[in-house]
Parts: C-alpha cells; structure tokens; sequence
C-alpha cells in the first residue's frame, strides 16, 4: 500500500513539473512585429514554441552590405514549409534554433486610451504617459549548448535598447494634499534616486552573446551623479541589507547586493557597508532617454470620503543608441522577399561618358613628325 502511494505521489510530482517546465510563453505585446537594425532583422512572435514551452524566434542576417537576408535562426518547421535558399552564403546544416523565455523587469505600460492599466499591490494605478514601455531579461538558449545566456532589453515607444538602467516607481515620495486632489504632480525630479544596472549584452545573436561581468548603477541627486560598481560575489543574496558612501556633509545608501538572472553582486567586499573611491560627475555618461510613467493613488480621507491625484514619475532610462527599432506595417515574409528581389546597381563605367567621337583619321594614319617629342622630352 505504501509502495503504490509513494508512487502515485511521484507520478503527481512528475506531472506538476512537466507541467511547470512546459509552460507555454507568451510574447509581450511590445515586443511582438518585426525589428531591424543594419545588420539582421529579429522576430520574436513566430507563433512558434519548443516542446518546454520557449519561443522560437527568427534571425534574418543583412549580410553584403546589406544585400543578400541569410535566414540564419527559425523554428525547423517554419524552415520546413518555406524552403531556404541553398547557396554560396546560406549554410547547408539548418538554421538555428534558438529558444528564448522572457522574464519582466519592469511593468509593461501602455498610454491609458489602450485599456491595459497595471494595478498595484497598494492600489496604485500605472499607465505610460503617451509612450509604452517596459523591460526584460531574454533568457536564451542556443542548440548544443546547456547553458542559459541572459540578454536585458527595454522598450520605449518603437525603440529596443540594451544599454539601460531601471528604478522603482516613486510616487509615494511625493507628500500628499488636499490641494493634490484631481491634479497631476510631477516627482521633484525623474533622475532622482537610485538606479539598477541589468547588465549588458553584445546583441540578440545567433551564438551566445558577450556580457558584462560588473555592474555599473547610478545614485543622482539634482547636483551629482555617482557611479556605483558590482561584481559578482559568492556571498548569500539578501536584499536588505545597504551600503552607505558619503560627499562632503551628505551620506547616500544604496543596496549592498544585487540580484541578477540568479547570480549575486556586491559593491563591497565581505562585511564592509562603506564605499570608498566612488566616481562622481555631473551627468550621466551617455544620452539617456526616459520614459514617462503616470501613477494614479486614491486616498481615504477622515470622513470617509476619498480623492484622486496623479503622479508623474519615470521607471526606465535608456542609454546612448537604440539596438533595434520596429518596422511598421510588415510581416518577414515580405521584407524577405522585397531584399531579395532587389539587385544590386551595375558599377559606374570606368571612363566617364564621352557623347559622340570626333577626330579625324588621318592623324593615326599620317602622324605629324613631332607626335613623339613629349615623350622624349621626359625627364629633360
């Protein structure tokens, strides 16, 4: 009796986590359409799935110049039912097939005419501004390769950038009053505060990509910038504990851990708590881009009555160039086909054009007698 319980209970273990393992993954909405950068176009919302659950996205490669689209990364049945060319600059293995699951950074916001509002915890309402936006960890897995590459993404309107630095939302710095009431107040100031580093990756590849192996996070004020490094520790992860630096009369706190795609960092060694040899500037050290969060808090009052006020807050910070930027109104199929069907321009000719020819003969048959003194004037 005991032997068949112990067994029923394995086989239930078994199918939770067959179950778990196999959860199917949904694109995010901003992610979802065709991106383009000058050297491949990506897909993510294939419509394909691996047999855990992952999405299998596609990679077309603008290789020559841009000329000639190498569809380097599908879903094998995709590849089935649209044959890939087979040529001196497609490979003759398959594409790869690479899967990828997408774990939140950030709420992903849409403007409030999408009906798509985030509701927190406390009761707060997020909405974006007029951009959308969000962020991502790509968690990523190439065939033949057990391990598990993590590629940080953030989306702000049509643009994907890899370089970026996130902040929790920080309405509730904001006092409240009566006088709040219906209005929208703006934080102080949007860059105030500390904000985490997610790493940084080489690009969305079709092998493993480079990344950082530190962290560089920002504490700002409105007169300074302090760069914050972390590096990766065996230390055990616990968030509460801070690390504390100081400019002057002012002493700032930060985290003393970070926890990244499962892996801890500190910015400072073993039981320290005080940074020393911070970097300070006045900006920060690229443009940066942010977007516009609008926080919608409901108070009780005393009399039982309630009010409504707006903050404006930011919650992303998109540094330098964007990686990718979306191509509207296209599906792949078509941007393949109007590559290929583009031919490349003959060259220039290698004499300028000349019009009509008009010499006469009879100097190549009767050569005046001093046709040749200019070359035997050389060197003279």
């Amino acid at each position: 009796m005991k032997k068949n319980l112990l067994a029923r209970l394995t086989f239930l273990v078994f199918l939770a986590f067959s179950a778990f393992s196999q959860e199917i993954q949904n694109v995010p909405d901003l992610l979802k359409g065709v991106w383009k950068n000058n050297g491949r176009y990506v897909l993510f919302d294939t419509g394909y799935v691996s047999q855990n659950g992952s999405v299998i996205p596609q990679y077309i490669l603008r290789t020559f110049y841009q000329w000639y689209p190498d569809r380097a990364a599908e879903s094998q049945q995709y590849s089935q039912k649209n044959k890939r060319p087979e040529n001196n600059t497609t490979q003759r293995d398959k594409a790869e097939e690479i899967q990828i699951r997408f774990v939140p950074l950030t709420d992903e916001l849409f403007p409030e005419s999408h009906g798509k509002p985030v509701v927190q915890n406390d009761g707060d309402i997020l909405n974006a501004e007029s951009i959308p936006s969000g962020a991502w960890n790509l968690e990523i897995k190439y065939p033949h390769n057990k391990e598990t590459y993590n590629v940080p993404v953030a989306v702000i309107g049509d643009k994907l950038y890899l370089n970026f630095i996130v902040k929790k939302e920080d309405s509730d710095q904001v006092p409240y009053s009566d006088l709040l009431a219906g209005t929208v107040m703006r934080s102080k100031n949007p860059l105030s505060g500390f904000w985490m580093d997610w790493g940084n990756a080489s690009g969305i590849l079709i092998c493993p990509p480079v990344s950082s192996t530190e962290l560089i996070s920002y504490f700002i004020t409105d007169n300074a910038v302090y760069h914050i490094r972390y590096w990766r520790t065996d230390m055990e992860y616990d968030g509460e504990k801070q690390a504390v630096f100081s400019d002057g009369d002012e002493t700032f706190q930060v985290p003393k851990h970070l926890l990244v795609a499962g892996k801890t960092y500190t910015c400072v060694t073993g039981r320290r708590t005080r940074i020393r040899n911070i970097e300070k500037s006045k900006t920060l050290p690229e443009e940066y881009n942010l977007n516009s969060v609008l926080v919608k808090k409901h108070v009780a009052r005393g009399d039982g009555s309630s009010s409504e006020y707006t903050v404006q807050t930011a919650t992303i910070c998109a540094l330098g160039e964007p990686y990718l930027s979306i191509v509207p109104d296209k599906t792949i199929e078509e941007i393949f086909t109007e590559d290929l069907a583009r031919q490349r321009p003959k060259p220039e000719p290698l004499f300028p054009p000349h019009g009509v020819l008009d010499f006469d003969w009879s100097i190549i048959e009767d050569p005046p007698k001093s046709y040749n003194r200019r070359m035997l004037d050389l060197g003279k």
